[in-house]
């Protein structure tokens, strides 16, 4: 209840700066036939504003992972869809106000309703999508009538792999989003405010290893020297397969139905972003990946402690899977918008624990190596 009041908060907050901004415009007879539209994009910033099978809170965002430049005009598009799923036109915001509530990121959006969208009106009433795409590398154009899956699927809505895992203005995580309206009312010279925001998706994975130093032993000087991911794809979408979410929020969508040839074979190394002798934080941004289908492919992450001197020296390895002792039945698929979490310590024996979270559900591993 608490979370819901801090969301309502931050949306009546960033209603109010739009209304400080702008004056009703209803003095002429073009000005009175137009519709002013308020909108929400919100980006989950907490494990809790999902349903999930155990609750297990994680750390908010950096800035970037929940960035969107709306002072360029480039960066986005906002469409207008029939609840058909077919292409009406496009919708260009004059005006934008970012909040970050406890638990959201949540992006205001005001402009005019298109008349494109006016005429697909009803009794006074419309029903439409509303299609949101953010950081992607590119854009085109849909033609009127054009299916939503159509752009999805596009070959320019692919996505590379960051070239660094150090997030910035030019080097973002792309998003999509859609949401379905009903009955809106046509009110011509005034504002429509959809109450239900647009929740924002991330085209990757974020996985994240992090060495908790405060335990039982003098582990304060110890760090990994290498934190490295075997298997993934150079590639991905930027939007679920054929834009349907959440009711295809886990289906993989992934470049030709499968994994790249050679995927397993490819080894990316984790970008460290907190060390000192409390913790220490390596992070990857990852496309989605098929771990499940075929026990040869499956991605796995290796460590390498840097107190290991000796070349020839087993490092330590950590799967994808819910029980590192079964990894055949309890593997797991890496998914966009989800958080990856490996907590890694060193309990008294000198063994590893290591504790595996993702944003849905909480899974609890100790293995010794």
């Amino acid at each position: 209840m608490k979370r819901w009041f801090l969301y309502i908060g931050a949306c009546l907050l960033a209603f109010v700066c739009f209304a400080c901004t702008g004056e009703m415009e209803a003095d002429g007879s073009g000005k009175e036939r137009s519709i002013k539209l308020q909108l929400q994009l919100s980006l989950p910033m907490d494990a809790s504003a999902r349903t999930t099978r155990t609750t297990s809170g994680f750390e908010a965002g950096s800035k970037y992972e929940n960035y969107i430049n709306f002072n360029d005009v480039n960066s986005y598009r906002i469409y207008f869809f029939d609840t058909n799923n077919n292409y009406i036109t496009r919708f260009i915001p004059t005006k934008t106000v970012m909040t970050e509530a406890t638990e959201y990121t949540l992006y205001s959006v005001e402009g005019e309703v298109p008349e494109d969208v006016l005429r697909h009106a009803s009794n006074n009433a419309m029903d439409f999508k509303i299609v949101v795409l953010a950081n992607w590398e590119n854009y085109e154009e849909p033609e009127a009538g054009s299916a939503l899956k159509t752009i999805c699927n596009a070959d320019w809505a692919q996505f590379e792999i960051l070239k660094s895992f150090e997030l910035g203005e030019e080097n973002l995580i792309p998003f999509y989003g859609v949401n379905e309206y009903e009955d809106v009312p046509v009110q011509y010279g005034g504002t429509i405010t959809l109450k239900e925001s647009i929740p924002l998706l991330r085209a990757m994975a974020k996985v994240e290893v992090i060495l908790d130093k405060e335990d039982e032993l003098d582990t304060e000087e110890v760090s990994f020297s290498d934190v490295t991911l075997h298997g993934y794809n150079s590639k991905g979408y930027c939007a679920p397969m054929n834009g349907a979410y959440p009711q295809n929020g886990h289906i993989l969508h992934l470049i030709g139905d499968q994994n790249e040839e050679g995927s397993i074979n490819k080894t990316i190394p984790f970008l460290r972003t907190q060390s000192d002798n409390k913790k220490e934080t390596w992070i990857a941004y990852v496309p989605e990946y098929d771990n499940t289908s075929d026990e040869d492919n499956a991605a796995y992450i290796e460590l390498r402690f840097d107190i290991q001197t000796e070349t020839d020296e087993k490092d330590f390895v950590i799967h994808f899977a819910d029980d590192q002792t079964d990894i055949e039945n309890t593997s797991f698929d890496i998914t966009r918008n989800h958080l990856y979490r490996f907590n890694v310590t060193i309990d008294p024996k000198g063994n590893l624990a290591v504790e595996v979270n993702d944003w849905e559900n909480v899974f609890n591993n100790d293995f010794i190596f």
